[in-house]
């Protein structure tokens, strides 16, 4: 779902349109399933933590015509973001923030229903020379325990925190968001292709233990490298394959 980096047109979903290319991250398939995947029943505000270009935030806006607030370290990704919130069809929903999830927990007293986030995957590996890409993608500026500790502070009981992270480390996160306080309570795990081991999971969180954890799973590709029909299925909405 991606576009090539050279390509520098607006990246259409069905609903809106927006300009990926000043983000540190690009429009892929974990941001665009957790603004599908995350439950906006009963939501009334969200908070998007990391949004980059936006595409998280506007879906959730688009879904629900509810209010979202955006934020994000990056100065060229908060820009673009507010340039795409501003051409939308959605532009009085949605707010942007060029702050750290630190800053922004310190600075406002906001309470949220629903918390999203595509957060930096990578506790260790290998960064690249470009500090505005190891800083999306490694937890360097936002630990796991730093992230779900901003998180209890704003989220309301009885809310929800979904979450996107790669499968490896979703044993070290969730000990870190029950440390915080919250408890997985719904889970997706999503493998690239039919028959091999998932990469990546979605998550949710709540304040209280869930009696019963719910879980779905979902392959992206079957084997001979089309997309599945559930994943059509679940994209179809918003997105033309």
């Amino acid at each position: 779902m991606s576009k090539h980096l050279s390509d520098t047109r607006p990246f259409r979903f069905k609903q809106f349109s927006l300009n990926h290319h000043q983000s540190t991250m690009k429009v892929g398939i974990d941001a665009t399933l957790l603004g599908i995947w995350a439950d906006i029943s009963g939501v009334t505000r969200a908070l998007d933590i990391g949004t980059g270009s936006g595409v998280v935030a506007l879906l959730i806006a688009c879904r629900g015509s509810l209010c979202v607030d955006a934020i994000d370290i990056d100065d060229k990704s908060i820009d673009e973001a507010r340039a795409n919130f501003s051409s939308s069809p959605y532009s009085e929903l949605l707010t942007a923030y060029h702050l750290s999830l630190q800053e922004y927990s310190h600075q406002h007293e906001n309470k949220y229903d629903l918390i999203v986030s595509n957060p930096p995957f990578f506790t260790d590996g290998f960064p690249v020379a470009d500090t505005r890409i190891n800083n999306a993608r490694h937890t360097k500026t936002l630990s796991h325990f730093e992230l779900t500790k901003g998180v209890r502070q704003l989220l309301k009981l009885g809310g929800r925190f979904c979450v996107v992270i790669p499968y490896a480390v979703s044993k070290e996160f969730t000990a870190a968001a029950q440390k915080n306080g919250l408890f997985l309570s719904r889970q997706m795990l999503v493998f690239p292709r039919r028959g091999l081991s998932p990469n990546r999971i979605y998550m949710e969180f709540r304040h209280e233990q869930s009696i019963g954890l719910k879980t779905e799973m979902l392959s992206i590709r079957e084997e001979n490298g089309n997309y599945s029909p559930e994943f059509r299925q679940i994209v179809s909405e918003y997105y033309l394959i």
